[in-house]
């Protein structure tokens, strides 16, 4: 009997939980430091799927805290701490399996404060704002959302920079003067209203929670606005496109094509020879205004916005382009001297002349106009999308499309060589014993120019000219052009004009087109009455006795006066230009000041100058025909 209580006894004293989660929980052993909400794992004889709990002792203290949560696994048991766990070191309790007893695991664990991290500044470059101070986000994790005031935004150099935390967006919004936060949540804090210093641009910036400070992530504070920089780029390349338009105005003068003025700005586009625009001068002046205003923005969003004081690079890829474009003008001025000009087409310059040779669409120039614009449209659409605070450097053409670009300036160019050469009209006149002949007799044009095809079409008034094949020899003449392209092409024609053809060209203004054979065309007018001066006479003011004017003279002042201009074969909306005695080139009257009265008088208001000599008067129809006058100034 005494033998069964002594094993009861024992048993008994076997029986606390504590023995159970000795056994258990041998080899657990806690981490020296964890943070609110970090989840600890204990290694020992766990099971998968038993109860636990935790409870955490501040040390000196009797009330405990319960862990967040706790499992078991085979082999570990894990407890997430509280969020808001205060600071401090603790002894931890489980209890295990239903056990009426907690056991202490050894050790002791320290909580401390969770790791304020950085992950950038957004955006990495800030922009001034309206009020020219900088707005940007602060990026991480573990701000303080309870304290406001414990989020400190730190720049190096400068220290803490933050005055006022706002409870929302608007209040932050709203407030001016100060610098700004608003904790938006656990992962973003906002600043607002930063006044940077004159030459703060590229700095780094830190945050400090409670004690805890991060480590230093970089900002860049823009000198100007993205707007701002694209606007500089286009008012300097404007600035310089113009001087350059200046300096090279200077030795340069108006073109008059068929009555009507082109500033020397449109020579950079006109092809001399035809009075078309030229395509080969487009689109290298396309390619170098493209390739100066993008140098001149990646210059100013390298300076003004990131900071970087050096001139940028030039990718091999554009200066591919620019190289095929020099070459294809070079090229296409050879092919024109070697195989004579396309034809003039209509009689004023227009887009179409960049896809059509003597009014006619050819497919070589209309893929290469096209592959120009796309390429250069695409390099600024490309260039000026991009963020001024990345832009490192031109975007880059693809091997693909250079190769594109060059078979095209090939068939350009293989074109001008191929095709043959289309009409230049230079001079055409009637002749002069036929010229106001009354109708019935024959009218005798003449033609001057280039490539003018005996074999070709002629039209007056867009009326086909009746020259058959077996009156061909007898109504047209032709003079041969030397080293021509083509055995029919003429550097002169005579063409007479039959009476039968219907035609009265013994006053006005007529419209003349050639037509080649291969459809090449060139218009120009003529006229049976082009203007001439007889007379010009100063009308002097009243005076006892009446003074007379003399012809052609009239007296020198830095005044105005009107003089009268008599002849004939004058138009409504004639264009007057005067050179003074002392003037290198002659200034363009405003049609204000040139009252057309009838076909044989004119009254114009000029400025005839002080200085003695002899003057210059020029009288230009709207369709181009001129008449010259010189006149004495006294």
């Amino acid at each position: 009997m005494k033998t069964l209580r002594l094993v009861i006894f024992a048993v008994a004293l076997a029986a606390p939980v504590t023995l159970h989660a000795a056994a258990v929980c041998e080899t657990c052993q806690l981490p020296p430091t964890a943070r609110q909400g970090q989840a600890v794992t204990l290694s020992g004889k766990f099971e998968q799927g038993k109860p636990i709990t935790a409870k955490l002792y501040a040390l000196g203290s009797t009330t405990g805290v319960d862990a967040k949560s706790a499992s078991s696994a085979q082999g570990s048991a894990t407890f997430t701490l509280p969020d808001k766990l205060p600071l401090g070191r603790y002894s931890v309790e489980l209890t295990y399996d239903g056990s009426t007893t907690p056991e202490r695991i050894p050790g002791e664990l320290r909580v401390e404060l969770n790791p304020v991290t950085l992950d950038s500044a957004y955006p990495t470059t800030a922009y001034r704002n309206a009020r020219g101070t900088f707005d940007f986000a602060v990026i991480g994790q573990n701000f303080n959302t309870d304290e406001p005031e414990a989020n400190k935004v730190i720049i190096s150099g400068r220290g803490p920079i933050i005055t006022k935390w706002c409870t929302n967006k608007q209040e932050c919004e709203t407030t001016t003067d100060v610098t700004r936060l608003w904790v938006e949540s656990a992962e973003k804090l906002r600043v607002y209203g930063y006044d940077a210093g004159p030459y703060q641009g590229p700095l780094t910036f830190s945050v400090r929670v409670n004690e805890t400070a991060s480590a230093e992530k970089k900002l860049t504070l823009s000198r100007m606005s993205e707007t701002g920089v694209l606007l500089w780029s286009l008012g300097i390349f404007l600035v310089l496109a113009y001087l350059i338009y200046r300096l090279v105005a200077r030795g340069m003068r108006d073109n008059v094509i068929h009555g009507r003025r082109y500033s020397p700005f449109w020579a950079f586009f006109i092809d001399k020879q035809t009075d078309s625009y030229s395509l080969s001068k487009f689109q290298f002046l396309s390619f170098s205004s493209v390739f100066v205003f993008g140098y001149l923005y990646v210059f100013l969003c390298r300076w003004l916005v990131q900071w970087q004081f050096t001139l940028p690079d030039v990718p091999s890829s554009f200066t591919g382009i620019l190289a095929i474009s020099a070459g294809t003008t070079l090229a296409a001025a050879g092919a024109t001297a070697a195989r004579g000009s396309k034809g003039s087409g209509p009689m004023m310059p227009t887009a179409a002349d960049f896809i059509c040779s003597g009014g006619q669409v050819i497919p070589e120039r209309f893929q290469f106009f096209v592959w120009t614009l796309v390429a250069c449209i695409g390099f600024l659409a490309l260039l000026v999308s991009q963020d001024p605070a990345t832009i490192d450097g031109f975007p880059s053409f693809p091997q693909g499309l250079l190769y594109v670009m060059g078979v095209s300036a090939g068939g350009y160019l293989g074109g001008k060589l191929a095709r043959p050469a289309g009409p230049v009209i230079r001079n055409i006149a009637l002749s002069a014993g036929n010229a106001g002949s009354p109708p019935g007799v024959r009218t005798v044009i003449t033609i001057q120019g280039e490539n003018l095809s005996k074999e070709g079409d002629f039209f007056i008034d867009r009326k086909l000219l009746p020259i058959v094949p077996d009156a061909r020899e007898k109504l047209l003449t032709g003079t041969p052009q030397d080293q021509a392209s083509d055995r029919s092409f003429c550097s002169e024609l005579k063409i007479t004009i039959d009476p039968a053809a219907g035609l009265d060209l013994s006053i006005g203004d007529h419209e003349f087109r050639i037509m080649n054979k291969d459809g090449q065309f060139a218009d120009t007018q003529f006229t049976a009455d082009p203007p001439a001066i007889t007379g010009v006479l100063e009308q002097l003011p009243l005076t006892s006795p009446p003074s007379t004017p003399e012809p052609n003279k009239i007296i020198g002042k830095a005044s105005e006066t009107t003089i009268t201009v008599t002849g004939s074969g004058f138009r409504e909306g004639t264009l007057v230009r005067w050179k003074t005695a002392d003037a290198q080139e002659p200034i363009e009257l405003t049609p204000a000041a040139v009252k057309f009265v009838d076909s044989r008088k004119l009254e114009i208001t000029l400025v005839p100058g002080e200085i003695k000599g002899t003057g210059t008067l020029v009288l230009v129809t709207p369709n181009g025909f001129s008449a010259v006058a010189t006149v004495t100034v006294v």
